[in-house]
């Protein structure tokens, strides 16, 4: 019994890991697919491919955040809300996914800035505050700032410096406190 049962074990786990090196395999193809598509102009083939990846591995931050790139910046170039709703659907899939990493709020943060929505992009900087590390917490005071709300982005660009303490932040922090006193 004790044999038969090593037995299934080692089957059981050699299928598992030829799963995943076959899997890893496959994902490599795939961004090789993407890469050249993108560099050949086939934007929406890049797209597919970066999609697939996502079926494969939702996990894979990158590959949303490429995606969501691919579509919203066509959306601008080609004034096409069919792409920006394919965009903001990627970008909300992969924070489902993968609701801790900054990068997904952070591109769509740039995407709404694009298109010159300061209230959603402000939205999706402060989850990047929240979230993120330096330097990307910075973008949400200073899109604050940007917006004239000067003293809520001191307020935020001082909590930043508390934790973290570098110079750059200090320099930032220290030209909002001349612009609120002058």
């Amino acid at each position: 019994m004790k044999k038969r049962f090593l037995i299934y074990l080692f089957f059981l786990i050699s299928g598992i890991l030829s799963f995943k090196f076959y899997e890893s395999r496959i994902l490599n193809v795939l961004w090789l697919k993407a890469d050249i598509s993108f560099h050949f102009g086939k934007y929406d083939l890049a797209a597919k491919y970066l999609g697939k990846i996502i079926k494969q591995n939702p996990k894979q931050v990158d590959s949303y955040v490429l995606k969501a790139w691919l579509e919203w910046s066509q959306a601008i170039s080609k004034s096409d809300n069919k792409k920006l709703n394919s965009a903001i659907k990627t970008l909300k899939t992969g924070q489902w996914h993968n609701p801790f990493s900054f990068q997904l709020y952070l591109e769509e943060g740039i995407m709404w800035n694009a298109f010159g929505n300061d209230e959603e992009a402000l939205k999706a900087f402060k989850k990047v505050y929240v979230v993120g590390t330096i330097p990307y917490v910075r973008m949400y005071p200073h899109k604050l700032r940007q917006m004239g709300k000067s003293y809520e982005a001191y307020k935020a660009m001082k909590k930043i410096y508390e934790k973290y303490r570098d110079e750059v932040t200090l320099q930032c922090l220290e030209r909002i406190k001349r612009e609120l006193t002058t």
